[in-house]
């Protein structure tokens, strides 16, 4: 397994993963492209005839999206879409210092990869990069118990209870946090 860490030129894997695998057994999802949390979206990408998909490109060329891809045999199995909390609008009302926060917004495994790991595997080089960069707090916004392993699409609970993280109240709502 490689992790490579999303840039412009690894765009069109990224899509790829989207398009044919990443959704490819819970097709009501499919087009989300990841930009739940980047919403409210600029005017620009706001009309109907403004894609999710166009806004996904335009916040990969901006280097607004950030996050990690997994490859095996050569294709994406896995992402991670993780960020600076403050590059993240629809967590704006969470704002708990968030300059110093990386949110980890999003985990999307192929189906056919899930239960080996993969989700652990990136989730270690977002801690292992975040203290590299100095990154004082991770936070995440795992459902304690999801319905089914859709309602784990930002990351299995005990896995970041695994490695650290602990309840944090702002305001009303609970999320994870590990400090570095």
């Amino acid at each position: 397994m490689v992790i490579k860490e999303l840039r412009s030129e690894l765009m069109e894997d990224w899509f790829d993963f989207f398009d044919h695998r990443a959704f490819a057994d819970h097709e009501e999802w499919n087009g989300c492209y990841c930009t739940a949390f980047f919403r409210p979206r600029p005017p620009e990408y706001s009309s109907p005839s403004r894609k999710r998909r166009d806004y996904a490109r335009w916040l990969i060329e901006t280097g607004r999206m950030k996050g990690y891809l997994a490859y095996e045999h050569g294709k994406v199995v896995a992402w991670v879409n993780t960020n600076s909390k403050t590059q993240f609008p629809r967590l704006a009302p969470l704002e708990d210092g968030a300059q110093d926060v990386l949110s980890i917004a999003c985990f999307i495994v192929q189906k056919e990869y899930r239960g080996k790991g993969i989700a652990q595997k990136l989730l270690d080089r977002i801690i292992k990069d975040a203290k590299e960069r100095g990154i004082r707090t991770i936070e995440a916004y795992p459902a304690r118990r999801p319905k089914d392993e859709y309602g784990a699409w930002n990351g299995p609970y005990a896995m970041y209870e695994r490695n650290g993280f602990a309840d944090h109240r702002i305001d009303k709502t609970s999320v994870v946090r590990r400090a570095l």
